[in-house]
């Protein structure tokens, strides 16, 4: 009888590997798809304030999921000017509440 060895997984060039222990814990049943093939790759997206075509790179995945413990079904939106410019006026709409 011949067993089947299974083939190497060819991971993208830039691709990180996930770290499981690392992640926040969530109640999901599931798993992302980044646990279930065992490592991040990038991803691009449209921002979705002005539409500029982005890349979510591995090691910035790999940051926001593991250092930054974010939840593991989210993903970029937004690229980093939309997002700055978000925060200022979210900042000023807080500083205006607690006036």
């Amino acid at each position: 009888m011949t067993q089947l060895v299974p083939a190497a997984v060819v991971r993208p060039k830039g691709a990180r590997q996930v770290n499981v222990a690392r992640l926040a814990p969530n109640n999901s049943y599931g798993a992302p798809a980044f646990v279930e093939r065992g490592y991040y790759e990038d991803l691009a997206f449209a921002c979705r304030d002005c539409g500029a075509k982005q890349i979510w790179t591995a090691e910035q995945q790999q940051w926001w999921y593991e250092t930054a413990k974010g939840y593991v079904y989210s993903t970029a939106v937004r690229c980093l000017g939309c997002r700055q410019q978000r925060r200022r006026a979210l900042a000023g709409t807080i500083k205006d509440i607690k006036q």
